[in-house]
């Protein structure tokens, strides 16, 4: 996972950004009304993050390392 991935993760579950604003604020893409944020969508579905997950850790802290080493979501919150 790299820094880019893990700012796009802290974003979603943690701060509850939208993906278009995601898109924009930290991978700078213009992300339209209509169409916009698949880019950030796609980063967040390769660790297993889908809408139920927006805010889940809202005023938490993400462990970088465990969630690397597990790899997904669901496994970061069995932990």
């Amino acid at each position: 996972m790299n820094d880019t991935e893990f700012r796009i993760i802290e974003a979603y579950i943690i701060n509850s950004w939208s993906q278009r604003r995601i898109q924009e604020e930290v991978l700078c893409i213009e992300a339209p009304t209509r169409g916009g944020g698949f880019e950030a969508m796609k980063i967040l579905h390769l660790y297993g993050i889908g809408k139920r997950h927006k805010g889940i850790l809202a005023n938490q802290k993400l462990n970088r390392e465990l969630f690397a080493k597990l790899g997904t979501i669901e496994e970061y919150l069995k932990k």
